[in-house]
């Protein structure tokens, strides 16, 4: 029996993803650092990128015999915390481009005509006041993007040997479960513990910052979609081409918790040049191929988050990442 194999299942991302094939009945296999629960749909191996940026691990290599045949490869395993790509270049180096470039080449000297969506970032582009088409000047400003530009040109060097790639750029997308190191948990986790204290100074960063975001659940969608059109098509945004401000969400957000909290700028959390004024994604190539395009519920994605942020706060998750 075949299934569709995930990098990174372990993860925010993939937790989604496993939860979309289980609804449709499909079976998977997580590849990842640590196993993702027990399912009757799904299979697990180890797959440290990090040590594969040294060398193929044979032990990874001996379980790939003993797991179901891959009728698809969804390339998920990243660095993606722009801040932790910052402050270590090396280990995003080494997961984001050399251990997948590694993997890729055992991956598929074994399956040659295995279909792979590899997974890449809005934060390849240059940032421009515009929506950013498929086309436009790729000029990361960060470390994250440049490591996911070097991670594309390996894979599009693969597809362009006959492989069946195609590489997605996801913008923004969060949801339930995301991890509080990124902005939008982060403020609904931190308020979640000032309304349990009864309020107090919520201390941000950089507020008139304007991202393209969508929710998880309709990005892990466009990836399956997309699975049937790997190698058809050399790659494509995934976003809804509408632009929020940062701050505007932050004040919604503040709205559905209680008590009385100052929201006040602070030095450490300013990312500077790292920073993007504007990020948003033009979704229209996507809208061509699949016949529709993401949008998002601002105020249910919002009522997620803060619902998601008072259950972890009240079971005891650290806050530390925030």
């Amino acid at each position: 029996m075949s299934s569709i194999w995930l990098t990174g299942a372990d993860g925010f991302v993939g937790g989604w993803l496993r939860g979309a094939l289980e609804q449709q009945g499909k079976q998977w296999t997580a590849l990842g650092l640590v196993p993702p629960g027990e399912s009757d749909l799904g299979s697990f191996s180890e797959l440290d990128l990090a040590a594969w940026a040294k060398a193929p691990v044979e032990e990874t290599l001996a379980a790939w015999d003993q797991l179901p045949e891959p009728e698809g490869l969804i390339h998920l395993a990243a660095l993606s915390s722009p801040p932790a790509c910052e402050a270590n270049p090396e280990l995003a180096q080494a997961i984001n481009v050399d251990g997948p470039q590694r993997m890729y080449t055992e991956f598929l000297q074994r399956w040659p005509d295995c279909p792979i969506v590899h997974v890449s970032s809005g934060h390849v582009y240059r940032p421009a006041s515009e929506p950013l088409s498929e086309d436009e000047q790729l000029e990361p400003i960060n470390v994250y993007g440049a490591t996911k530009l070097r991670g594309e040109a390996m894979a599009m060097e693969l597809r362009e040997k006959g492989h069946r790639i195609t590489v997605v750029r996801p913008f923004n997308h969060t949801g339930a479960g995301q991890l509080p190191a990124f902005a939008l948990p982060s403020f609904a986790m931190r308020l979640a513990g000032l309304e349990a204290k009864g309020g107090g100074t919520l201390a941000v960063g950089r507020l008139d910052a304007v991202r393209d975001f969508l929710h998880v659940r309709d990005v892990v969608r466009a990836y399956l979609d997309l699975l049937e059109y790997a190698g058809k098509v050399d790659l494509l945004n995934i976003c809804s081409g509408q632009g929020v401000v940062i701050g505007e969400l932050l004040d919604s957000l503040v709205t559905r918790f209680e008590g009385d909290i100052e929201v006040q700028q602070e030095e450490a959390r300013l990312r500077g040049a790292a920073d993007a004024n504007v990020l948003v994604g033009s979704n229209r190539r996507l809208q061509n191929l699949l016949g529709y395009a993401p949008k998002l519920d601002v105020s249910a994605l919002l009522d997620e988050l803060a619902v998601d942020a008072r259950a972890r706060v009240a079971a005891g998750e650290s806050l530390e990442q925030a």
